[in-house]
């Protein structure tokens, strides 16, 4: 096996050595997904890919949500990345600027097919959910990008239903 960090209990780093077709790695259980690819893996095991990129592979775990662009000014959008929400957990994701209050404090929660998104706060932003496809939302726009699907609430939104 080639080494791996673990950045917490949802990010894992896998570095890719110098002069290798393939890496090795250990995945824990649940859910993974490759960040630059959206190819999911199921943990537990070890895992054997070819190697794509000359650095380093970042693995996401299950009911994990990422934000980008979060140190942006106030009044520019961030996008919070979604990935494999499980039935029936919450999952809750706060965005900071410069002063130790969020801007803006969103909780997600699967129940079957569908997907509540509850938010609180100034800051404009997007959901990309990971590795899905959105059929429907209420008070926001679908834009589908490849295997995700881009939510945008509607201006002072602060709910929103996805069913997938």
């Amino acid at each position: 096996m080639d080494k791996q960090y673990t950045l917490n209990k949802n990010l894992i780093m896998v570095p890719i050595p110098e002069e290798k077709n393939t890496v090795r790695f250990f995945l824990p259980n649940g859910v993974w997904t490759n960040f630059d690819t959206g190819k999911e893996y199921m943990g537990g095991n070890y895992i054997e890919e070819p190697v794509l990129s000359p650095n380093a592979m970042l693995f996401v775990r299950e009911n994990t949500v990422l934000i980008e662009n979060a140190g942006a000014a106030p009044n520019e959008s961030c996008e919070l990345r979604v990935y494999a929400l499980r039935n029936n957990i919450r999952v809750d994701a706060d965005v900071y600027g410069a002063s130790a209050e969020p801007l803006l404090c969103v909780s997600f929660k699967r129940s079957g097919h569908s997907i509540h998104i509850a938010s609180d706060g100034v800051k404009p932003y997007t959901v990309r959910m990971i590795n899905m496809y959105a059929k429907s939302v209420a008070n926001g726009l679908i834009l589908i990008d490849g295997n995700d699907s881009i939510i945008t609430p509607d201006a002072w939104a602060c709910t929103m239903e996805i069913v997938f």
